[in-house]
């Protein structure tokens, strides 16, 4: 799951005939839970996620809100097809399928972002910091994190005045004529558990830097 750019060491990692790396048995942590194949946690640092109580909240809130959003979008998929088919052949699309998609797909999409944070799935260009230390990285990403965190709590703050500005306006869809403003307020939980994924990482990743935490 994870997108980092040089997370093997082409010089250290072994290779098969074809020539491209050959992956490990994926280790589990302490408490069963198999971390993510060329997650930071699996190649580069020591320690494993999630780790203590909040971090297996946390995990298992963003895991269950990403399922959530994967049903979601499942649900809106099948929807679509029937739309498409109905017009096609029956004249009869779903009604206001368009809109349903616009503000399911909004719902859904964001929340992957916590889960993808918890295991450091996020894209990232590490090109740059294989030379350096393992904790001066480690201090580098504590601070991504921290910013991550400081952007969802952003959002979270500007959606909600957002949903409360859709609210008292009246807003609603021009075909079902729904509320506008309970698509935007689902959004906001999604980015709450962001930030709070995103302290909790920036947390693991100074106390690595600081030399207090495996």
């Amino acid at each position: 799951m994870h997108a980092s750019i040089a997370s093997y060491d082409a010089t250290t990692t072994p290779r098969s005939v074809e020539g491209f790396p050959v992956r490990s048995k994926v280790p589990a942590d302490e408490d069963g839970i198999q971390l993510e194949p060329g997650s930071v946690e699996h190649v580069a640092h020591p320690e494993a996620l999630p780790h203590g109580p909040w971090g297996m909240r946390l995990h298992t809130a963003s895991r269950a809100l990403a399922l959530a959003g994967g049903g979601l979008f499942i649900v809106l998929i099948a929807m679509s097809l029937v739309s498409i088919v109905g017009r096609k052949l029956f004249s009869m699309p779903v009604p206001g399928d368009f809109e349903l998609l616009q503000m399911g797909a909004a719902v859904a999409a964001a929340t992957f972002f916590a889960y993808c944070q918890m295991t450091d799935g996020h894209v990232k260009v590490d090109f740059f910091t294989t030379w350096m230390p393992e904790r001066l990285r480690a201090f580098l990403d504590g601070l991504a994190a921290l910013l991550m965190c400081a952007v969802a709590l952003l959002i979270s703050w500007r959606t909600a005045v957002g949903a409360v500005s859709s609210f008292e306006s009246g807003e609603a869809s021009l075909m079902l004529g729904w509320p506008g403003w309970i698509a935007i307020a689902l959004i906001v939980p999604s980015f709450i558990l962001f930030a709070l994924t995103g302290l909790y990482i920036a947390g693991r990743r100074f106390r690595h830097a600081l030399g207090e935490a495996k």
